[in-house]
């Protein structure tokens, strides 16, 4: 302070006479206006210990508002001597104080910081300090909520952060390896949010049915087979990448359609079994060519040659009658249709319907006549050619085709639907039955559904006339609206035809079966296709329907979550086969088919199984074998030929069916049988049967009903695709190997998709995993790898195999009871019970062994919470708290919770700790702390993994450089965006409190709210994830918009909810920080505009300060007075003196802004007065609406604008209030946006600054109490 400019007697003579003569009346020792006194300064020093006041003097001098215009003035030597000593002094200042990081007082994590920290640490948007209704954050400094002053912690705010510590806890899901964090704390939503990763994961190999990609794979195989037979894996790999296809099954679908055929069986019978499977297939391709003429056929004329002869609706327990006398012709259908009324489940009806020929033989046929006959297929036919069908007729008419032969255990009772619940139930006993409500004997009951209607047509067999009677009743006990019918003359005599030959799909379709050599078959498709996929695709799915189950999708799910398989191979090729049939009499019959000369069949070990008896192996118990050996009359261990046999078996001839009747056992005996069971026999050929025998072995103890299985084996059917084909052993693998090979390469599902049963509730095992297909064909190791963790961490996180012993208990109670049907299943229950303690211990075990991953996962999580690493004590002590109530018994997951907490509540998560320079002078903070600030900055939040990994040479220009532009082009910038954009702005709050009058706009959405609120976001987002030019804030030429916004700015073109840049956007009056509906709605009054309060916002983007408003003066009104405007209210308001000198600034740039409307819309040009949006500002310069004032400030005033900018963004880097020693660092920021500088190139000034890289020692940040000016 020795310097000339400086010298007291600079000050004493020349300048603080000045300030006495013309400040003192209203800056003096009893000040009038802002408690200043300017006549109180000793010392040049004393004035300048007040930089930012001084500065301010100067400004409102050389602007001439000081001295006010009714006071004395200086002369103009004497304004400028005032003015060149301020600001030499400041300069020199300024010089002096140069980078100078200035005092930070200990800052606290913002809300914003607080919530998005722990985002980031959590990877999920809890917003604690939201749900925890913190404090609203003050401001300070440059008006922003990252100063250290403005943030006081109380008492209750300290209790919300161990709340919101407690919170974010609870929400922590421990993993097999170390744990993630979740939107709940429940359990059951972990476990959704696993499940639906799985999903996720799943749906990028397989379809939404778990099939594989297999058409657009099949499809590269033949357009690319040149190069994948010269270039081999290497243009497999080359071609997967170029059309984004998977390597791994491109690959193994190559290597499996071109790889050499081998036959799998002596050349003479592959001759002989393809020229067998050649005829059936060239008869199965006439059927279909039939059955699809027919459906053409129906879907042309069914509609239109329908004549209704009689329709009545039914109330609910009411019926109808219907008679009527038709002409028909041979061929012609007669449809009687029951459907729901009101679209809804119909009740169930009864039908009776009978058919009278008028003359001739006068036949009668009865739909009574139908019911004995039904099982026999849809449709039947009558000796005399008439025929009967039951139809779902929608459209076009579909037969029911899915039948079953017992409901409830009562075989009596029979069914037929369409893939849903039954629409006819059938009564073919000679008694009444009470099902829901009482079906008759030998009648049946129809039962359509909502939108679909049920018919039962009759063909016509014979030319002439008919009488046609008939009653519908409403059957149900508690109907819903009773039902309608009605009675049809379907007058085409094709119909007939046509509809049998489209129903005989149930009864006649020939089936050639799988062909003897599927996968050879396949191959000579392939290699004979062009570059189509569609015929070897044909023909690969007809090969999947013949080995594979057909109705994965339908029935299979019920029962996978207790045991069963997901799909089912079918006519699978085996040397031996464990037979197994459900037990519940002591009746049992083995058959095998079909009969085989010189080929015997073994049945060894016959034995009963499961239920609560141990394993009773009939060879083994000497009465038993005895009594077996007395019904059937053939011993155990003879052979007819006496070939040698097991002791066990029994041995008989290909073809023949055994009885064993043990009915007649003494009580002991029968007890001792404990039935009902299982019944099992490992069955295989005699070795010495022809190598040509097959057979496939039944053993049959069920009569029907009440078991998945039981229903299958109670009728021996030769060819039944389910029961696999015994073969002779020699030759057993040689036939299976290409049906083999076929099934591992093309499955119908590589997954079990669902995951869950369809029946959880009746399920033990909850979460089914079925995908060896996908491991093997799709993916590599890292996706093998990545599919177990998944499935690890599903039961590690449900916990269900802590569930699956209760559920196994309950349902094998349910099971337990008298009901046949329900005994069966118990049985297949009962094979689950080891699998279920091994999930049960295995789940116990990976507990144990996850707590070590846990506690590192915990001291690494503490780390990135603290933006450093760790002290040994400090590790000590996180454990030593988590051991200590391990000790006090607390399982762990509470305890792991516990520690979690503290490391959240701890001053070193919710302070921003610095560590002081140690000397008498500023020096640089650590890497750390530099990289914690840099991602405050720029993110609003911790550093991620690469910044804390560079931090240790943070302070190279380059690493900088390098992680400032990688930040800046990161999603986490929006932190910047928000925090500082729309503070500055002035809309930061602007969602919540936007202080429009919704009465009086009910157009202001919340729709529109959010996105007026979002647009400033994602303005700033994208000039800085675009490094666009910093001066572009001002004149930018476009806009961020969704359809919301766009439609109240009136651009056209721009639909639905994408957030996207707008290009040209002058004509609509929008572009820069002047077009922001949410700038100009929130500087409007409530019900109206306010030039006020828009100019007054223009001036402080200009970087002025304006007084406070006296409180004497009045404000305007909210309803404008009857025959002003809001132009006229204004200029009236600065004719008050009391008003003028501020107004005079601020109306001219309010006024331009007229053009808008209190919701930031642009007012229709007719609905403004010429010139209502024109002024002249203070020097002189007249503009007129958006562009006029977006050009002035753009042109004379740019430099004031980017240099307020500068200071406000200078600001909100280092968290304080701009100050003498940033003037230079604020210059040259400015210079640089004058000169086009982008966002990186002015950031990377700040944070290259020595402000920004360094810190006060102690006693300076304690001592130094410097103002603010620039």
């Amino acid at each position: 302070l020795e310097k000339k400019t400086l010298e007291k007697e600079a000050f004493e003579k020349q300048i603080q006479p000045l300030l006495v003569r013309f400040c003192g009346k209203c800056h003096g020792k009893v000040p009038k206006d802002n408690d200043l006194d300017l006549t109180g300064f000793s010392s040049a020093g004393a004035i300048l210990a007040r930089p930012r006041m001084l500065s301010n003097v100067a400004k409102r001098v050389r602007e001439g508002d000081m001295p006010p215009g009714e006071e004395p003035q200086p002369s103009q030597a004497e304004r400028e001597r005032l003015l060149h000593w301020i600001t030499a002094a400041l300069d020199e200042e300024a010089d002096l104080r140069a980078g100078d990081p200035g005092p930070v007082t200990l800052r606290r994590l913002s809300n914003t910081e607080y919530d998005n920290a722990i985002r980031d640490l959590t990877r999920v948007d809890m917003k604690p300090t939201q749900a925890r209704e913190f404090p609203v954050d003050s401001v300070g400094g440059e008006g922003f909520a990252n100063v250290g002053d403005a943030m006081p912690v109380t008492p209750e705010l300290v209790q919300r952060y161990h709340q919101a510590a407690r919170d974010v806890a609870a929400r922590a899901v421990l993993l097999p390896q170390g744990f993630r964090f979740s939107h709940s704390p429940d359990r059951p939503t972990w476990t959704a949010e696993t499940l639906k990763s799985l999903r996720s994961f799943h749906a990028r190999y397989a379809g939404p049915n778990g099939e594989p990609p297999l058409k657009l794979h099949l499809a590269a195989t033949l357009r690319f087979r040149d190069r994948f037979t010269n270039g081999g894996a290497a243009e497999i790999a080359a071609v997967a990448t170029e059309e984004q296809l998977n390597a791994t099954y491109l690959t193994a679908l190559w290597k499996g359609l071109h790889g050499t055929a081998v036959s799998s069986l002596p050349t003479a019978e592959v001759g002989a079994r393809m020229r067998q499977w050649r005829e059936k297939a060239i008869e199965l391709e006439a059927f279909e060519q039939r059955r699809q003429n027919a459906v053409t056929k129906i879907e042309s004329d069914w509609a239109s040659s329908k004549r209704v002869i009689a329709a009545a609706k039914v109330g609910e327990g009411g019926s109808e009658t219907f008679e009527s006398t038709i002409s028909i012709r041979r061929g012609e259908l007669l449809l009687l249709t029951v459907l729901p009324n009101e679209n809804h489940g119909a009740d169930s009806t009864v039908v009776e319907w009978t058919i009278r020929e008028k003359a001739g033989a006068q036949r009668i046929w009865s739909v009574s006549d139908l019911v004995p006959n039904l099982m026999k297929g849809n449709s039947w036919v009558g000796e005399d050619g008439a025929r009967w069908s039951f139809l779902e007729t929608t459209s076009t008419p579909k037969f029911l085709t899915d039948r079953r032969d017992s409901i409830s255990g009562r075989t009596e009772l029979k069914s037929w639907s369409l893939g849903s619940e039954p629409s006819v139930f059938v009564n073919v006993g000679e008694e009444d039955l009470p099902v829901w409500a009482t079906l008759p004997a030998r009648t049946f009951f129809v039962h359509p559904g909502p939108l679909r209607p049920v018919s039962v047509a009759w063909t016509s067999p014979l030319a002439g006339e008919l009488l046609v009677s008939g009653r519908v009743a409403d059957a149900h006990p508690a109907g819903l609206d009773g039902v309608s019918f009605e009675l049809s003359h379907m007058a085409a005599p094709e119909l007939g035809g046509a509809l049998s030959d489209m129903g005989s799909t149930s009864t006649g379709r020939p089936d050639p079966g799988p062909h003897p050599a599927p996968l050879a078959f396949i191959r000579e498709k392939w290699r004979a296709a062009g570059t189509d996929p569609a015929p070897v695709l044909a023909a690969i799915k007809a090969t999947q329907d013949q080995l594979f189950q057909g109705n994965y999708m339908k029935h299979a799910v019920i029962a996978v979550g207790n045991g069963f398989p997901a799909w089912e191979e079918l006519r699978r090729v085996v040397a031996s086969e464990r037979v197994e049939g459900a037990a519940r009499d002591p009746v049992f019959r083995l058959v095998s088919l079909p009969v085989q000369p010189d080929a015997f069949v073994v049945w060894n070990r016959l034995r009963l199984e499961g239920g609560d008896g141990r394993t009773l192996v009939f060879a083994e118990h000497p009465e038993l074998k005895a009594a077996v050996e007395r019904a059937c009359g053939i011993k155990f261990g003879y052979h007819p030929l006496n070939r040698p046999v097991p002791k066990s078996a029994l041995v008989t001839a290909a073809g023949d069916e055994l009885v064993i009747d043990l009915s007649k056992l003494p009580a002991p005996l029968h007890e001792l049988l404990e039935l009902p069971r299982f019944l099992r026999a490992d069955v295989s050929l005699d070795e010495a049967s022809p190598e040509t025998a097959e057979v496939q072995a039944f053993l049959v103890a069920a009569t029907g009903g009440g078991g998945r299985l039981a229903e299958r084996v109670a009728k021996p059917t030769l060819g039944d695709p389910q029961v696999a084909k015994i073969v002779h052993p020699q030759v057993a693998a040689e036939q299976a190997r290409s049906a083999v090979e076929f099934r591992a390469l093309f499955p119908p599902a590589v997954l079990f998709e669902p995951i869950v049963p369809r029946d959880a509730q009746g399920s033990i095992f909850l979460y089914h995993r079925e995908d060896e297909p996908l491991r093997r064909l799709l993916l590599d190791e890292p996706g093998r790898v990545e599919l177990d963790r998944l499935w690890g961490e599903l039961d590690f996180v449900s916990e269900q195999a802590f569930a699956t012993p209760r559920m196994y208990e309950e349902i094998l109670q349910y099971y337990r009871n008298p009901n046949d049907g329900a005994r069966i299943m118990f049985f297949y229950v009962q094979l689950q019970a080891q699998q279920v303690e091994q999930k049960n211990e295995a789940l116990r075990e990976a507990k144990v062994n996850a707590e070590t991953t846990h506690l590192e996962a915990l001291l690494a999580f503490a780390s990135r919470a603290w933006r450093r690493a760790l002290t040994g004590k400090e590790t000590s002590a996180i454990l030593a708290s988590y051991r200590a109530d391990r000790a006090e018994g607390i399982e762990h997951a509470r305890a792991f919770r516990a520690a979690l907490t503290r490391i959240l509540s701890s001053p070193w998560f919710i302070y921003r700790v610095e560590q002081p320079a140690h000397g008498s002078s500023w020096q640089p903070v650590s890497g750390e702390e530099l990289s914690t600030r840099l991602s405050f900055l720029l993110w609003d939040s911790i550093p991620d993994d690469e910044l804390r990994a560079k931090s240790a040479r943070l302070h190279e220009p380059a690493i900088m450089e390098g992680q400032l532009r990688r930040m800046l082009n990161d999603g986490r910038i929006r932190g910047m965006a928000r925090e500082f954009g729309t503070r500055w702005l002035g809309v930061w709050d602007f969602a919540t409190n936007h202080g429009r009058n919704l009465e009086q706009f009910p157009e202001f959405t919340p729709s529109l709210s959010r996105a007026l609120a979002e647009e400033p976001v994602r303005f700033f987002e994208d000039h800085f994830r675009n490094d666009r030019p910093v001066a572009e804030v001002l004149d930018d030429d476009a806009v961020m918009v969704n359809e919301v916004l766009a439609s109240h700015y009136g651009i056209p073109d721009v639909i639905g909810p994408r957030w996207r840049r707008i290009e040209k956007v002058s004509a609509y009056s929008r572009g820069g920080l002047l077009g922001f509906g949410a700038v100009l709605a929130k500087t409007a009054a409530a019900t109206r505009t306010s030039p006020v309060k828009r100019g007054a916002w223009v001036v402080q983007m200009l970087g002025e300060r304006l007084p406070p408003v006296p409180s004497d003066v009045p404000p305007l009104p909210e309803t404008l007075p009857e025959g002003l405007s809001m132009r006229e209210i204004t200029e009236r308001h600065r004719k008050d003196p009391a008003c003028a000198s501020c107004h005079v600034r601020i109306d001219p740039y309010g006024m331009t802004l007229e053009q808008f409307d209190a919701l930031g819309r642009l007012r229709p040009a007719e609905d403004l007065k010429s010139g209502v949006a024109r002024a002249t500002t203070r020097d002189g310069v007249e503009i007129e609406g958006f562009v006029g004032l977006r050009s002035y400030l753009g042109g004379p005033r740019r430099q004031d604008v980017l240099r307020s900018l500068a200071r406000k963004l200078t600001g909100y880097a280092l968290g304080r209030a701009v100050q003498l020693s940033d003037r230079k660092l604020v210059d040259e920021l400015t210079q640089t946006m004058i000169d086009g500088g982008r966002w990186s190139e002015v950031l990377l000034i700040i944070v290259q600054s020595e402000q920004f890289r360094c810190v006060r020692p102690d006693t300076a940040t304690a001592s130094a109490k410097q103002g603010t000016a620039s």
